[in-house]
């Protein structure tokens, strides 16, 4: 499914690629069943979990941010649906060939998979690729499963020169700048959207799970640097506390859109509806 956020004079497209479903006792010992509260079950309690990614356009300028996880990969829980990106944005009536540039967060597999179709060919076939410098330099000298699935997808845009590494904080469009964000894993990005009076901030994985915004140390196995992504994420969300920005997650319960306020003393995310894009 996909759903639509005016941003100023940019529609922000949120794309589910796909989801599973989990117990939620064996993922963070932490959590009470009221920390999962925002997530639909299916009938065997099991929560929900989703893989986002964003399509953002401006009538101009069409760009994405990360691409899902992508329909190559055949490993994961049972029953897990993914790559359905590609038909979502062809169901937009976006010509896939005018994507100019795709930022990625980070280069978890679920945030670059789905950049290539099971032969490999780019979905995008005309997009620049961008990355933190310092993610690929992690990524690309790692030795481990991850890292080589990783690299099976990036190293073609390299070699045929489709790839920007940035090493700081970086415009990639008027409004649009990809803003350091470290500890999820060494080079995570998230990208703030600042048109019109209004702000979003796509947050990629600094935060996987709503009950981050309150305890931002519940930190998971997936976090490269535990202590360095709970600072991140509590000074992620402190900048953006009761000011109206618009906080979009992609593992957040669909369409993972909401704001981060202060209820009765406490720091909590407030869901806001969105509109189906269809």
């Amino acid at each position: 499914m996909t759903w639509k956020l005016d941003c100023g004079s940019f529609a922000l497209f949120v794309i589910e690629d796909g989801y599973y479903f989990r117990d939620p006792k064996t993922y963070h010992a932490e959590a009470s069943e009221h920390d999962w509260r925002f997530y639909p079950r299916n009938d065997q309690g099991q929560v929900r979990l989703n893989f986002g990614c964003y399509l953002i356009t401006n009538g101009e300028h069409t760009i994405m941010i990360d691409a899902g996880m992508g329909k190559a990969r055949t490993s994961g829980p049972p029953g897990m649906v993914t790559g359905l990106m590609p038909d979502a944005v062809d169901e937009l009536g976006i010509d896939r060939d005018s994507v100019e540039t795709v930022i990625y967060t980070h280069m978890h597999y679920d945030h670059i998979g789905g950049s290539r179709d099971p032969s490999g060919t780019p979905v995008f076939a005309n997009a620049r690729h961008v990355f933190h410098e310092k993610e690929w330099a992690f990524w690309s000298t790692e030795d481990t499963d991850s890292a080589r699935a990783a690299q099976g997808i990036v190293r073609p845009f390299i070699d045929a020169d489709r790839v920007d590494l940035i090493d700081s904080d970086a415009e990639i469009l008027p409004g649009v700048t990809a803003v350091e964000s470290f500890g999820h894993t060494p080079g995570h990005l998230t990208i703030s959207i600042i048109s019109d009076g209004t702000r979003t901030l796509v947050g990629g994985d600094v935060s996987n799970h709503p009950f981050q915004v309150e305890h931002p140390h519940w930190s998971l196995p997936v976090d490269n640097d535990p202590v360095a992504a709970g600072r991140t994420r509590d000074r992620v969300f402190e900048s953006i506390r009761d000011t109206g920005t618009v906080f979009v997650a992609g593992h957040y319960p669909m369409p993972g859109i909401g704001q981060v306020v202060t209820d009765d003393g406490v720091r909590v995310y407030r869901p806001m509806a969105a509109k189906s894009a269809r």
